[in-house]
């Protein structure tokens, strides 16, 4: 039997009980074995599901946890800043000392203004499908 076309659908799970549902029909090339074409439309429709949602809520606990650790030393570094700025000019050894300057949002969050996805859907030719003789099993080809 020679395979000409293979159609492979995948139900990936996001999480919470959610599942998308992706599809692909792909056409084997020379050399190519059904399994290593599955397996790569596999990998493809992983691809366009994207990360679970469970594994994006856990990055975003990550970075925010990240960020908290920043600012608290962030804010100790700023506390010994300003105490040496202020023990240089009561000792009047640079009166001018500034206080340590703010960092606060320099720069703001990139916001998605569209968003487009982009896929190509296709249907294999029906005069290259390869059909049966029209002969039932009943050996009849008038008998459905």
């Amino acid at each position: 039997m020679k395979i000409k076309f293979v159609h492979a659908h995948f139900l990936i799970s996001l999480g919470d009980y959610s599942n998308e549902r992706v599809g692909f029909t792909a056409e084997l090339e020379e050399g190519e074995t059904v399994e290593s074409v599955v397996s790569e439309l596999r990998n493809k429709a992983i691809a366009a599901v994207g990360p679970k949602a469970e594994e994006l809520y856990e990055r975003r606990r990550s970075l925010a946890n990240s960020c908290y650790e920043f600012e608290k030393k962030l804010t100790k570094v700023r506390t010994e800043w300003d105490a040496t700025a202020e023990f240089l000019k009561a000792q009047g050894i640079k009166p001018d000392a500034p206080s340590m300057p703010q960092f606060n949002n320099l720069i703001s969050a990139a916001k998605t203004e569209s968003e487009t996805v982009v896929a190509e859907f296709a249907e294999p030719d029906p005069d290259q499908i390869p059909f049966d003789s029209g002969v039932t099993a009943a050996g009849d080809p008038d008998n459905f």
